[in-house]
């Protein structure tokens, strides 16, 4: 238990540490590393023998932070389209070409997975950078630094919160179980209070920013709760489905990176999902903070 506590702090310090200096090579740096990490270990799990495949990946992952950040420049050479689309095509093809290569150690399931854990798990990680630019995404709505922080806060809350509430509703009244073939622990009234809590933590957080740090306050609770509800179920079963590819494989933990926590994709799967789904609320509803 000492151990969780004290690594637990630890990678604690380090995320407050990359909100501080977002706007500094370490953010970047943090955000690649969670990608290779998290590419990493999802392709182990599936016992993935292809190398020249895992290598490809963990180096499409890892450039993904780069691509985000500078892609811009590359876009801007001259004679060349590099469209992300076109890309991705491209890294598809390249993987396919190597499975038949190695066709005898490689199965299309393996590629598939490869494909889903190299390009998801990057894209949802940069998409804390993409929150962190908001203001330049959205300069007619006045968005600050302070709206980007709080964004990110958002995320973190909902995936946090949720996995925090649920579990001391679910200790102290769960009675129903939710997924039992899944997770045999989690219960229908641990979710329920997942989601309440998620949204009263980040009713909170906005309020404190409405009131203490924006500069234009917009009192727009509702998409802020509506947003939160989302968010939680949303990260709920990212936390499930992680669970799943684990069971599947017949492993316990995707990684031994945060003693007492397992890898980075047992501490951050959920943040992976609600960061994607809140990037597709936030610009389809095109929610207003």
């Amino acid at each position: 238990m000492a151990k969780r506590i004290v690594f637990g702090l630890l990678w604690t310090a380090i995320g407050i540490s990359a909100l501080v200096f977002m706007h500094t090579w370490f953010f970047l740096v943090f955000a690649m590393f969670l990608c290779f990490m998290a590419t990493y270990e999802l392709n182990r799990s599936i016992g993935l023998k292809n190398k020249p495949i895992m290598i490809l990946s963990l180096i499409v992952s890892t450039a993904f932070p780069l691509y985000y950040e500078y892609g811009h420049l590359l876009r801007e050479i001259g004679g060349l389209n590099l469209k992300t689309e076109y890309l991705i095509t491209a890294y598809v093809l390249v993987l396919c070409f190597l499975m038949l290569h190695n066709h005898e150690n490689t199965k299309f399931s393996d590629v598939s997975f490869v494909v889903m854990s190299s390009l998801f798990a990057p894209f949802a990680f940069t998409r804390l950078m993409y929150f962190r630019d908001v203001k330049l995404y959205f300069p007619d709505k006045g968005y600050t630094d302070a709206h980007g922080i709080f964004l990110i806060l958002f995320i973190l809350f909902s995936a946090c919160m949720t996995d925090t509430f649920a579990y001391f509703a679910g200790s102290f009244l769960g009675k129903h179980k939710l997924c039992p073939k899944i997770s045999p622990k989690k219960t229908v009234e641990g979710a329920i209070g997942g989601v309440l809590g998620c949204v009263l933590a980040n009713v909170i957080l906005y309020a404190v920013y409405n009131n203490f740090i924006f500069a234009n306050p917009s009192n727009n609770y509702v998409a802020i709760i509506v947003a939160s509800v989302i968010t939680s179920i949303v990260g709920m079963c990212g936390d499930l489905t992680a669970s799943l590819i684990k069971r599947n494989y017949g492993i316990k933990d995707f990684g031994n990176l945060i003693p007492g926590h397992g890898g980075i994709m047992d501490r951050f799967d959920s943040i992976m999902f609600v960061s994607v789904a809140f990037y597709a609320v936030f610009n389809i509803f095109e929610v207003s903070i």
